[in-house]
């Protein structure tokens, strides 16, 4: 099976000041298939956003290959991006007087004309994607009259509307309540397993990733990095050796982290 996205020998980082290079990860080769849920996952300032700035070109890599299908991703066109790979972020949106409707009509953009109109095929699309999100009853709702777990769902039917076969997300429940970061994480785990999407999520939610994931990729804040199943991270140490810190470590059972005695 071909990979949806094959990350070879990747060396994220940035120019800093006077020239001088900042490296965050060096030899970096993951890779997504279809169906496959992944969670980049690290401590707060470990380069899980600055990774997926990079996957999409929106920094430039510092050394190494970025591929989408066979297609490196220096050869793509914008529009051509556009329909291999739908990116979901955490800014809010400033569109507050747009309708559900109207903000899941922006996926189906890299499919429009000129004009931008949308055929009824495309209204269909959009259609569905807010039903399968669970607020078709919310269609016609302002945005700004949307709760933080809502507005989500609404950035991942405009996702699903996009209808590319790879979705990235940076921190997608890092401002929702309990219960709909549940929702949330169960609706990814859906789209990947029963509906074929690649998943590719940034987060620092350790208990969300190991719960729903189903590969991990694991960056240190010392440019340190591993790949695998929850499980086998979780039993062999990797995970504790990635998190852990001198006085507070991750108790493996109860998946949450305590004070060591």
């Amino acid at each position: 099976m071909n990979a949806l996205l094959k990350i070879k020998g990747l060396e994220t980082g940035f120019r800093g000041k006077r020239g001088k290079t900042v490296i965050l990860h060096s030899n970096l080769n993951f890779e997504i298939l279809n169906g496959q849920f992944a969670a980049v996952l690290g401590p707060n300032g470990a380069g899980k956003s600055t990774l997926l700035r990079t996957l999409l070109g929106y920094q430039k890599a510092l050394a190494g290959e970025v591929f989408y299908g066979n297609n490196l991703l220096e050869s793509l066109s914008v529009k051509e991006l556009a329909r291999e790979v739908t990116v979901v972020l955490t800014d809010k949106l400033d569109e507050s007087f747009l309708t559900v409707f109207d903000i899941v009509a922006t996926g189906r953009y890299p499919y429009t004309g000129i004009a931008g109109r949308l055929t009824e095929d495309d209204k269909n699309l959009v259609e569905e994607a807010v039903s399968l999100v669970g607020m078709i009853d919310f269609m016609n709702r302002y945005v700004h009259q949307l709760s933080d777990g809502e507005r989500q769902k609404v950035m991942i039917a405009r996702a699903i509307a996009q209808q590319t076969p790879l979705i990235l997300l940076d921190e997608p429940v890092a401002y929702v309540d309990a219960p709909s970061k549940i929702e949330i994480m169960e609706l990814l785990l859906t789209l990947s397993h029963v509906h074929g999407k690649g998943i590719i999520m940034a987060t620092h939610d350790l208990e969300a990733a190991v719960r729903f994931a189903d590969r991990l990729w694991l960056l240190g804040t010392h440019a340190e990095t591993a790949e695998g199943t929850p499980d086998d991270l979780l039993q062999n140490g990797t995970i504790n050796r990635f998190f852990d810190k001198s006085n507070i470590v991750l108790n493996k059972e109860k998946m949450i982290f305590e004070k060591k005695l």
